[in-house]
C-alpha cells in the first residue's frame, strides 16, 4: 500500500510539473510571426550567388510563418516555417500527442507530389519561385518535424514534403537523405532508420489500434485510435477546432528527450539540420517549389523549417564532368534571365586582346605569352557563347607583300598556341592585314610598336 501511495505521489509531481510548463508557455523559446511571405523570401531566404524572382505561395495563411528559435531549441536559429497545420502550433511544450489542424476536407492536387506519393493529399502549403544561380552548386538548410512520429512510422500516413527543382526539361526532388536518393519523410528518418539524423521528442504512450475516421466522419478501419479520438472531438466541439488535445506525458519517456526541445517544440520528432543540394547550370533560369502536405487524411501535422539566408550557390569542381565557367555576374543583368532571356542573348561585347611582337619578328616573347594564356583560360570558359576572330598586323616599314607574309607568320604562331591548349580548336575567321589596319600612328616608334600585333576578338555566336 505504501509503495502504491508513493507511485501516486510521484505521478502527481510529474503531472504538476507538466501543468506548470503549460502555464508558463508564454516564455516559449520558439516564436512565430506572419510577414508578407513573398517579401520575406525575397529579402531573407536567398544568400550569396543567387537571385530570386516571380515568387508565389499557396495554402492557409496560418500555415506559413517566420520563426525564431533561441536557447538552441532548434538547429536553425531563424527562418520560415511551412506547415500542414497552424504554424503557431509548432510552439511547445509538447503537450499534445496528435497536434492537428484540419483546414479543409478537400483533396488537394499537385502533379509533382503525385509523382512520389500516390495517396490523397490534404492541407497543402507551398512556396515557389524562379531563381538564377551564378555557380554550379546550390544548397539550403532545413529541418523536418512531424506529429506522425512515432505512431505512423512505416504506415501509409506518411506526410510528405519535397523541394522540386525544375528546368525546361526535368524536375528533381532535392529533399533527400544525404548521399542517397531516398526522400526525407517520417518513414525514412526516424528512431529505426537513419537514426543519427533523427531527434526524438515523443513523451506519450499511445495505444494505436487501426481505427480512425475518414473525411466524412465515418469509421475507417485503416486508421488509428488517436485519430478517432481527434475526429470525435471535432464532431462534437462547438466553434473552431484548435487541434489541441491536452495529453499526459509518460514519466519514463520524459527522461529520454531533450528538456529544452520538449519544453518549446510541439512536434513528437524532428530531423537534424539537413542540407538540400543539387548541381545546376550557371546563369540559367530554374524553378524551385517547396511543398508539404498531409497524406491520406488531414490530421497529425508536419512542418518544414527553412533556414534564413541559407539558399546559396558556390563553385564546386567535384561535380562529375565539371566544366569551368566565367563569372558573368558583373557583366550582365541576371534579372533579365528571370524575365525569360537566355544568357547568350544578353552577353556583352568583350574587349579585344592584342598580342604584340618585336620588329620583323613572329616569335611570342614571355610577357605576351602570359597574356595569351590568360586569354585561353577565359575563352575555354565561354566558348559555348563566343567564337574568336584573329587578325594579323604589322607596322608600315617595308613592302606590303613582305609585311603580308609577316602577318601570316604572326597569326600562325598564335594559332599554334591556341591549338595546343584548346582541344579541337578551329577558327574560320583569320585575316592577314599587313599594315592596312593600323591601331596607331606609324610615324613614331611607339605607334609602330602598337601596330606590330595579332588581335584576338570575341564574337558572340548569336551575333
Amino acid at each position: 500500500m505504501l509503495l502504491y501511495k508513493f507511485k501516486i505521489i510521484k505521478r502527481f509531481i510529474v503531472f504538476f510539473c507538466f501543468f506548470l510548463i503549460c502555464i508558463f508557455k508564454t516564455n516559449a523559446q520558439i516564436t512565430v510571426s506572419y510577414p508578407n511571405i513573398d517579401e520575406w523570401v525575397q529579402k531573407s531566404f536567398g544568400g550569396q550567388g543567387i537571385i530570386l524572382g516571380n515568387i508565389t505561395h499557396k495554402g492557409n495563411y496560418k500555415a506559413i510563418a517566420s520563426f525564431n528559435s533561441t536557447k538552441n531549441v532548434l538547429k536553425i536559429a531563424d527562418g520560415l516555417l511551412i506547415s500542414t497545420g497552424e504554424a503557431a502550433d509548432a510552439i511547445g511544450p509538447n503537450n499534445d500527442f496528435n497536434i492537428s489542424k484540419d483546414f479543409s476536407y478537400i483533396i488537394d492536387h499537385d502533379k509533382d507530389l503525385k509523382s512520389i506519393e500516390k495517396g490523397d493529399l490534404y492541407d497543402v502549403s507551398l512556396i515557389e519561385f524562379d531563381f538564377v544561380s551564378f555557380h554550379n552548386n546550390i544548397k539550403f538548410n532545413y529541418q523536418f518535424a512531424s506529429d506522425e512520429y512515432p505512431e505512423y512510422v512505416g504506415s501509409s500516413f506518411n506526410d510528405i514534403f519535397a523541394f522540386f527543382v525544375t528546368d525546361e526539361k526535368t524536375t528533381k526532388n532535392i529533399a533527400v537523405i544525404p548521399g542517397k536518393t531516398l526522400p526525407v519523410s517520417v518513414n525514412t528518418i526516424n528512431n529505426k532508420y537513419e537514426a543519427a539524423l533523427f531527434i526524438n521528442n515523443n513523451v506519450f504512450i499511445n495505444d494505436i489500434n487501426k481505427i480512425t475516421l475518414n473525411k466524412d466522419k465515418s469509421i475507417n478501419p485503416k486508421l488509428s485510435a488517436g485519430k478517432l479520438w481527434y475526429n470525435m472531438k471535432s464532431v462534437f466541439k462547438k466553434g473552431e477546432n484548435t487541434g489541441r488535445n491536452e495529453s499526459i506525458p509518460d514519466e519514463n519517456l520524459l527522461k529520454t528527450v531533450n528538456e529544452d526541445l520538449y519544453n518549446y517544440l510541439q512536434y513528437d520528432g524532428i530531423t537534424q539540420k539537413l542540407t538540400a543540394q543539387t548541381f545546376v547550370e550557371p546563369y540559367k533560369k530554374y524553378h524551385l517549389k517547396i511543398i508539404i502536405a498531409d497524406v491520406a487524411d488531414n490530421f497529425y501535422d508536419s512542418a518544414v523549417f527553412l533556414e534564413s539566408r541559407s539558399f546559396t550557390a558556390n563553385k564546386d569542381i567535384t561535380q562529375p564532368n565539371f566544366k569551368d565557367y566565367l563569372d558573368y555576374s558583373k557583366l550582365i543583368d541576371p534579372n533579365l534571365i528571370l524575365q525569360g532571356k537566355k544568357l547568350a542573348d544578353i552577353l556583352p561585347e568583350l574587349p579585344n586582346v592584342n598580342i604584340y611582337f618585336d620588329f620583323n619578328k613572329a616569335e611570342i616573347h614571355n610577357e605576351e605569352m602570359k597574356k595569351l594564356m590568360q586569354f585561353i583560360d577565359i575563352y575555354d570558359k565561354i566558348k559555348d557563347y563566343y567564337r574568336i576572330e584573329i587578325k594579323g598586323n604589322t607596322d608600315s616599314i617595308g613592302s606590303f607583300d613582305f609585311n603580308y607574309k609577316l602577318s601570316i607568320k604572326r597569326c600562325e604562331a598564335v594559332i599554334n598556341i591556341l591549338q595546343k591548349n584548346i582541344p579541337n580548336f578551329i577558327t574560320d575567321a583569320v585575316d592577314y592585314n599587313s599594315f592596312t589596319e593600323p591601331n596607331s600612328n606609324n610615324d613614331t616608334e611607339n605607334g609602330r610598336r602598337l601596330n606590330r600585333r595579332v588581335t584576338l576578338r570575341f564574337i558572340k555566336k548569336n551575333g
